[in-house]
């Protein structure tokens, strides 16, 4: 009997939400059949079938989610009986009629299991973890609870079998309810200065709303965010850039070719990849073992806002395509953003990223480093302003202004500004990008 599994679609997916399954039991599989579909952090993708047969155990429920590689469905021979798959299902962590984690204890489960398994230097593996985390008392081993959770526990003495669980698989205690708990009791959680617990115990005006379910893709821009701006130095370099020649040249070549439309956007992507060719150093990114990995090719991912939250498809070796080229891809790529169509795939492999707010009439903002890349292009709108011309009269000019956050560990001050000066050099020289 074969065992259907949750997909890994993309290097940061954790876990995904099977959102539907296309075939039911007792239905005849062949290889390539689409047999589920399941949400990730990203997109929601099909999952193809690896073998053939008849599917003969739905071990998954629609809306369930569970961690990459558990088992979601069986493959096998008809008649064949689910003895095994009922066993795996418990293992995954997962009960039949379960529903999808809340927002909070979601993202307070995958922050978990991700700490815990790197603290451990060995995987995640459901139970196993938990048997092998700390616990307090006899009581507490019967207790389903996450290892930071146990561990918080016992610092400060706390029993478990006291605690109301939250996550997922039936009340499962994840760290929030620890904390939860301690507030209750008055006690602060570990971190949290003993002269703060006045001031928490303080009543507090009383703030009514209303707690809304988020998409994954806004949980994973949570996390990212957070990531990004803990574990990586940002540093921001400003600079204007005189647009007039380049709006010229847009003008020209877009009443030439209507049907295949250039964007400003398209001339910033063009000149990043021109500048990255000059300064490979900063198509890089800084490893967990203290390296920095310099790539050969140059991805540029473009920012999308989407309903459900920012995207970054990425147009594949920019470094060796022309203007249209990269003009044409970018479309695509936007128009399947919008439409909640990419792939995982289209989505990964980024070296640099470009984010442009101008068409919302924003003049300059800070972006966040897309991990693991080190540099992210932040661009305004291009408004016209008052500039001292070359005679020392005053004339109007269209200007952009360009923001470059950088990743110090690997793009110091003057790499950047060497790297910014070359963008704005190509796009106010902008013939150079037909090249």
């Amino acid at each position: 009997m074969a065992e259907v599994r949750m997909p890994k679609m993309g290097d940061g997916m954790e876990e995904g939400t099977l959102l539907r399954w296309i075939k039911k039991e007792g239905d005849s599989i062949a290889v390539n059949d689409e047999i589920a579909e399941i949400e990730t952090d990203k997109a929601n993708v099909p999952v193809p079938a690896e073998d053939a047969g008849t599917l003969t155990k739905i071990v998954v429920q629609e809306g369930q989610t569970v961690p990459v590689g558990a088992v979601i469905a069986y493959i096998g021979e008809p008649g064949e009986g689910g003895n095994g798959a009922g066993k795996s299902s418990a293992s995954n962590g997962v009960k039949s009629g379960q529903q999808t984690s809340t927002p909070s204890s979601d993202a307070v489960k995958i922050g978990e299991a991700g700490s815990a398994s790197q603290e451990a230097g060995a995987p995640v593996q459901g139970r196993s973890e938990e048997k092998a985390a700390p616990s307090v008392g006899p009581e507490a081993e019967r207790v389903k609870a996450s290892p930071l959770a146990r561990k918080m526990a016992e610092e400060k003495g706390i029993d478990l079998a006291q605690v109301r669980g939250t996550g997922g698989g039936v009340g499962r205690i994840v760290q929030r309810d620890v904390e939860d708990f301690l507030k209750q009791r008055g006690t602060s959680p570990p971190g949290l200065p003993a002269a703060a617990q006045p001031m928490a115990a303080t009543a507090a005006p009383s703030l009514e709303g209303e707690d809304q379910d988020v998409s994954r893709m806004r949980k994973a821009i949570a996390r990212r965010t957070v990531q990004s701006k803990q574990t990586i130095p940002h540093f921001y370099l400003v600079m204007p850039v005189e647009m007039d020649r380049a709006m010229d040249m847009l003008a020209q070549m877009n009443a030439q070719a209507p049907d295949q439309k250039v964007t400003v956007n398209d001339l910033i992507v063009k000149a990043c990849a021109m500048a990255l060719t000059r300064f490979p150093e900063v198509n890089v990114s800084w490893t967990p073992d203290d390296k920095v990995r310099r790539y050969r090719q140059i991805n540029i991912g473009v920012a999308v806002g989407t309903d459900n939250g920012l995207t970054i498809p990425v147009v594949a070796d920019c470094g060796s395509k022309t203007l249209r080229q990269i003009s044409s891809e970018a479309k695509g790529l936007i128009k399947k953003a919008r439409d909640g169509q990419l792939t995982p795939q289209e989505m990964s492999g980024g070296t640099f990223s470009v984010s442009n707010l101008g068409m919302f009439g924003v003049e300059e903002f800070l972006a966040i480093i897309n991990p693991p890349e080190s540099a992210i292009l932040a661009v305004g709108a291009v408004s016209k302003e008052v500039a001292v011309g070359e005679n020392g009269g005053f004339e109007v000019r269209q200007r952009m202004r360009a923001t470059l956050s950088c990743d110090h560990r690997t793009v110091d001050g003057l790499l950047g500004a060497k790297f910014l000066a070359e963008v704005k050099r190509l796009l106010e020289s902008p013939l150079n990008l037909l090249a």
